[in-house]
Formats: C-alpha cells, sequence, structure tokens
C-alpha cells in the first residue's frame, strides 16, 4: 500500500449516510494516492455507483475481516487495466480528452498547433476501431443477421465516425482552413463519440464480458497483450506528429 494512504472508517456511520461520506473523500484522491474504506456492509454496489459518479476513475480491491469490509482505492490511472475490456474504456477516456485539447486549440483559432494533435487523434481512433472490429469482434462473435445487436451498431456507428475523421480532413487540407468550420465538425464528432462510447460501455461490454469470462485465462491475457499493443502505440504519435511524421496525416 502507498505511505500516503488515508483510512476513513465507515463501520459506526448510519447506512444512509455510508455512500455521501465516501463519495466526497474519494472525490479528493489523486495520482499515486490511495483511500483505505472500513465498511460494515459489502461495499461492491456502493463502489460501482461511485466509480460512476467519479467518472470511471476508480480502481479498488475488497476484503473482508472480521470487523467488516475493508476496500482499498486507488486512481485508476494508477492500475494495470484488469482486462481488454477495462483497457478499451480507458482508452475511451484518452480519446476524449485528446479531442477537448485539440478542440481548445482550434477555438482559439490557432489552427496549426491544433493540427498535431488532431492528427495523433485520428491515428488513436482508427486504431481504436480497429481494434474492436478486427480484433474483438471476431473473437467474441457479431450477429450480423440483427440490425439491432449492439456488436452490429457498433460497426454501423464505427462508420460514421471514421467518415466524420474524413470530413475533417478534408478542412484541414483546405489552402485556408477555417477555425469555425473545423470547430463545428469537430464539436459533431464529439457529440457522436460521447453517445457512441456510452453504448458500447453500457450495451455491448455487458456482453463481450460474458464472453471473455468464458475464454480460458491464458486466450484472456493474449487478448489483452493483443488490443494493448495496438491501443498504446498512438501515444508516441504526439511528439512526431509535430514534425510532420505521423502515419496518418491530416
Amino acid at each position: 500500500m502507498a505511505e500516503s494512504a488515508v483510512t476513513l472508517d465507515l463501520r459506526s456511520e448510519p447506512a444512509s449516510r455510508v455512500q455521501s461520506a465516501a463519495f466526497y473523500t474519494l472525490k479528493s484522491l489523486t495520482r499515486g494516492g490511495t483511500i483505505v474504506l472500513l465498511t460494515a456492509d459489502e461495499p461492491s454496489l456502493m463502489m460501482q455507483s461511485l466509480d460512476l459518479q467519479l467518472r470511471h476513475n476508480l480502481a479498488w480491491r475488497i476484503s473482508a475481516s472480521a470487523q467488516g469490509w475493508r476496500v482499498e482505492v486507488q486512481h485508476r490511472a494508477d492500475v494495470a487495466p484488469q482486462d481488454v475490456l477495462d483497457l478499451l474504456t480507458r482508452d475511451h477516456k484518452r480519446l476524449d480528452a485528446l479531442l477537448a485539447q485539440a478542440m481548445q486549440l482550434v477555438n482559439q483559432g490557432d489552427i496549426p498547433a491544433a493540427t498535431p494533435l488532431l492528427n495523433a487523434f485520428a491515428a488513436a481512433l482508427t486504431r481504436h476501431v480497429e481494434a474492436e472490429d478486427k480484433v474483438l469482434a471476431p473473437s467474441f462473435g457479431v450477429p450480423e443477421e440483427r440490425n439491432d445487436a449492439p456488436a452490429t451498431i457498433m460497426q454501423r456507428e464505427h462508420h460514421e465516425i471514421l467518415a466524420q475523421l474524413e470530413v475533417i480532413a478534408e478542412s484541414l487540407a483546405e489552402k485556408m482552413p477555417q477555425a469555425g468550420e473545423i470547430g463545428a465538425f469537430c464539436a459533431i464528432l464529439s457529440g457522436t463519440l460521447a453517445k457512441h462510447e456510452y453504448r458500447e460501455e453500457t450495451n455491448l461490454f455487458p456482453q463481450w464480458r460474458r464472453a471473455l469470462k468464458s475464454l480460458p485465462e491464458n486466450a484472456q491475457t493474449e487478448l489483452l497483450a493483443r488490443v494493448s499493443s495496438a491501443l498504446l502505440e498512438p501515444v508516441s504519435i504526439i511528439s512526431t506528429c509535430a514534425t510532420g511524421q505521423c502515419g496518418m496525416q491530416f
């Protein structure tokens, strides 16, 4: 456990106040820190609710003792992904942050500074889509006969997302790129991504998690390694885009 661990004993708190007390303490959790919660009741559902409130930034381990329950909580970024779906969810956050950073520059009218970030975002998003479509969907099966199946919806929305990327690329390729136009296209893409990620995490990932658990442990590890290799590579693109060496140029 980290030396910066803080312990919050909630065992004597009224049941109606336990979650709110935990929330206000966990709200202050930062990278490198650890908070230990002691509870009288099994805390799994509470932790899932708190993680949702805190934008999926928590990682925790629960253990039982004669005195109740102990939850060791860390920032999610400090803990290795539990499985391939945890990795994908983290990558959603990474993509959102990268696009938001680029949009801030676009909205300031600084297209030269925004372009390398948009290049990095495009490369990372394309790799993310390919990992889901070409690695995970075949591994877990895609019921293509059903247009309303979550995996089918995912792939259909991927086509739309990539088409929106092309529109941004075309705007940036113009002789005099217009910040207002590019900003509008980025805002549309941001909204599309937000809805898409929510649908994936809510409707598709639970199905994939059940399929994942049915695989042997070595197959789960191999799948995590394959997707991790595909997703983590774009991190280095941010430093090379500025020199015009991006693999996917706008």
